[in-house]
């Protein structure tokens, strides 16, 4: 072989590798894509291939589109992708392009997995058939497919569609009232073991809120779109004398200037650390002997337990005394809430106020504006120690006990026990996402992405 042939050669295969390259996207529109793909070529149909998709946003129908097609056209089958006002209609639409086959497409997402479920045919046309467009009797199949999600997928499906020329938007659920709340979820970090604590803050500045994790061995920072940006080895830190039997703790985004404080309550303090993104380190600047429910707010754990202690210090020399020692606490606006270990809940309109007593909390509970209308909702999880399944409800916060009316929105969560819930504003779009801790049966962890959906 020439020396001038050789690189021919392999600019010609380097060039033919990047031609043949599929397109990218979200990591689980690529594997439904590529599951898809194999299910129509193992029906060797004949191109050219139409594609039509329907249910989703307008965006996820159009990402699984351009994905699909590329793989289709990988393996030669000439695909096109058609507008079409209903499958039904597709089928007439492809045989009027020249079609030879049609695959169409519903996609959904459900329980944190995104689906794709359908059907492949043949649309050639017999010419004796006459005016009647018959069928051909191959291909014809069936396409069911599914893939956990992720939060590429979540941003591409949760779309909401822009206001019409007449000013309206499209409600996004069945709403209480004035209140639209409809969540959809997916996976956005799996943990090689379950979360003691979470929290979202902004730690760079960018105005987006980065997710903190607190485990047995470790505290991590993930971006929005689960990327982890930092992560710090705790067990250096002396052990505790009286540590819980579970992984329990505390972490919380510091402001003004953005610090993260974590503490296991396996060890005997926690630590301040700060955000170095460009190293993607999380650097100590000092101990922490108290732990913080938010900028202000601090408490202590209650040695032995996975609880804190009930006295609160809200303030300079102020302390809040709440009823009875608590697992989780949230704060929105002046509005403080504190979860006990029974499954109740005190709600206090302001540190200074009585507290509103509530009944069938879940650990994993919080406050947050989920609808952007600047009044915090409450979303709660099972009070069961093993739901099966567990589940995600809002309430709308009325002045008195949120739970003693139906909620704004429920739903079951696809595994595990939901011991966290924090709520974050990733995208700037003024409604908050809400974050789940999942406890796993395997011993591992999830942290759930939970956002509005598109109807």
């Amino acid at each position: 072989m020439s020396r001038l042939l050789v690189p021919l050669l392999l600019s010609t295969v380097v060039v033919a590798s990047a031609v043949a390259a599929p397109a990218e996207g979200p990591p689980s529109v690529e594997r439904l894509a590529q599951l898809v793909a194999e299910d129509v070529r193992a029906q060797s149909p004949e191109a050219p291939v139409a594609l039509h998709l329907s249910g989703a946003s307008p965006e996820m129908r159009r990402a699984m589109g351009t994905l699909l097609a590329s793989r289709l056209a990988a393996l030669e089958l000439g695909p096109m992708v058609l507008e079409a006002p209903s499958p039904e209609a597709a089928e007439a639409l492809a045989r009027e392009k020249g079609a030879r086959a049609l695959v169409r497409l519903t996609l959904s997402l459900q329980e944190g997995a995104l689906h794709a479920r359908g059907d492949v045919l043949g649309t050639w046309a017999n010419f004796w058939s006459g005016r009647t467009p018959t069928r051909p009797a191959s291909p014809a199949a069936v396409v069911t497919r599914s893939v956990e999600a992720d939060a590429g997928t979540l941003a591409l499906i949760s779309v909401v569609p822009p206001p019409s020329s007449t000013g309206s938007v499209m409600p996004l659920a069945p709403v209480s009232g004035s209140r639209q709340v409809r969540l959809m979820g997916a996976v956005l970090v799996q943990l090689e073991q379950p979360p003691a604590a979470l929290a979202a803050g902004d730690l760079d500045g960018d105005g987006r809120d980065e997710v903190a994790v607190l485990t047995h061995r470790a505290v991590s920072v993930y971006a929005a779109d689960g990327r982890l940006l930092a992560r710090r080895d705790i067990e250096g830190i002396p052990l505790s004398s009286t540590p819980p039997r579970e992984p329990f703790g505390v972490v919380a985004v510091l402001p003004q200037p953005p610090r993260l404080a974590a503490w296991s309550a396996h060890f005997a303090h926690g630590e301040v650390l700060v955000l170095d993104k460009a190293q993607g380190a999380l650097r100590p600047i000092g101990p922490l002997d108290t732990a913080p429910l938010g900028a202000n707010e601090r408490a202590s754990f209650t040695p032995g337990r996975t609880t804190f202690a009930p006295e609160v210090r809200v303030g300079e020399g102020q302390l809040l005394s709440v009823p009875a020692p608590f697992v989780s606490a949230s704060l929105a606006a002046s509005q403080l809430l504190f979860v006990h270990p029974d499954g109740g809940g005190s709600l206090y309109p302001r540190a200074t106020t009585p507290p509103i007593r509530m009944q069938g909390l879940g650990a994993g509970s919080a406050l947050g504006d989920l609808d952007g209308d600047g009044r915090p909702e409450l979303i709660t999880t099972s009070p069961l120690l093993f739901p099966n399944p567990d589940f995600v409800r809002v309430h709308a916060l009325t002045g008195d006990d949120p739970t003693a009316h139906s909620p704004l929105w429920q739903s079951t969560l696809p595994v595990g026990r939901a011991l966290q819930v924090v709520t974050a504003d990733l995208d700037l779009d003024h409604r908050r996402e809400v974050l789940v801790g999942l406890w796993l049966p395997d011993g591992t962890g999830q942290v759930f992405l939970m956002r509005q959906g598109a109807p």
